[in-house]
């Protein structure tokens, strides 16, 4: 749609989430309440199953929802290619058509990630310039938040790939957090030079000699694992094996945090009166780092808007993925990308020749 007028269709796949599509429907409800007037939501699933959902809801008659019938879903074992062989009228697939077709600006979706960026990639294709695609998250740290890129959609990356994903997540900084000029960093083991193998050392000399030539980024070095919270970087640059373990972590600490104090309390209730004097305290650092305040992850490299929303994610995580999507289609976060990464592409060549003479 023209981003003057600030309205968008977004796709919502309502058949590939753990918790099914009722929690999907109510996520729905909560995202209208915050959409502009003029966005409209197609939910992509089996129109059986939504359509009395939607009149429990009481959005059965409400017009900025419309429901695409798809009979068949992805679960979460099937793999990439044997799903776009013989479930081409799954919710996900759908929608990705529809994305592909022009008939939507987004697609947000809580299924199989392995398929999600394989039938991603396939159906809606790379931008030019771009290699893989990249699973991109918001983490809190210290003073703020930091991008990281890739969380899980390219497990094994080559040099340039490690680049590319420093531009997207650079220029997602900028559009998301309104960053001025964003700081990146590559994720390895030390910040010695030398360390991290030879794939991480290419990534670190390609992208020491390209904050020279670029006045949009600063390359502030190798980073360690303590510097995604500690750090002052704005972007953390690593492949999709290591920061999905890295964000899985989060999520699991942020858990075990919560069941620590629910068991405690247990054991001894005088730590109620403890809790209640700390309740703004632990209110606010909940805020800051709950999984689902940001709702999902983009699939940047895309010709489309494409969001992955935590498998388990609940009304509250899949109303904020739908809210991500809105706001990240607004900030016009792909447009520049294109332009950014053929210029990155045409130092590399350069920068490549110079270190090989």
């Amino acid at each position: 749609m023209d981003a003057e007028t600030h309205s968008y269709r977004i796709a919502v796949d309502c058949m590939g989430g753990d918790k099914g599509p009722a929690e999907v429907v109510h996520a729905v409800a909560l995202a209208l309440e915050k959409l502009e007037a003029s966005d409209k939501l197609i939910l992509v699933g089996q129109e059986p199953v939504l359509s009395p959902l939607l009149r429990l809801a009481g959005l059965h008659t409400n017009p900025h929802i419309e429901v695409r019938h798809a009979p068949d879903a992805i679960t979460m074992t099937d793999k990439p290619m044997q799903a776009l062989k013989s479930k081409k009228n799954a919710s996900m697939i759908v929608a990705f058509e529809m994305l592909k077709a022009g008939e939507v600006d987004a697609v947000v979706s809580t299924g199989n990630t392995k398929v999600l960026v394989g039938a991603g990639t396939i159906k809606v294709r790379m931008m030019p310039g771009c290699q893989r695609p990249a699973l991109t998250a918001i983490l809190p740290r210290k003073s703020g938040f930091t991008i990281m890129v890739d969380v899980g959609a390219n497990p094994e990356t080559t040099p340039e790939q490690l680049v590319h994903n420093s531009v997207l997540g650079a220029l997602y900084s900028i559009a998301m957090l309104s960053t001025k000029k964003p700081r990146v960093g590559l994720l390895t083991v030390g910040t010695e030079e030398g360390k991290g193998g030879e794939r991480i050392n290419k990534t670190n000399a390609y992208l020491k000699e390209l904050t020279k030539r670029l006045d949009w980024f600063e390359y502030a070095g190798p980073v360690e694992g303590f510097d995604v919270f500690q750090g002052d970087v704005d972007v953390i640059v690593t492949d999709g094996f290591t920061g999905n373990i890295v964000l899985k972590s989060v999520e699991g600490l942020v858990h075990m945090i919560k069941e620590l104090l629910s068991g405690k309390v247990k054991q001894n209730p005088i730590y109620i009166f403890g809790i209640l004097l700390l309740y703004p305290l632990l209110k606010a650092v909940k805020g800051q780092l709950r999984p689902e305040k940001f709702g999902g992850a983009p699939l940047l490299g895309l010709n489309g808007m494409v969001i992955k929303g935590h498998g388990s994610s609940n009304r509250y995580g899949t109303s904020a993925a739908i809210l991500m999507a809105r706001n990240a289609l607004k900030s016009g976060v792909s447009s520049r990308a294109p332009e950014a990464l053929s210029e990155v592409n045409m130092m590399l060549e350069e920068i490549k020749e110079e270190m090989a003479q």
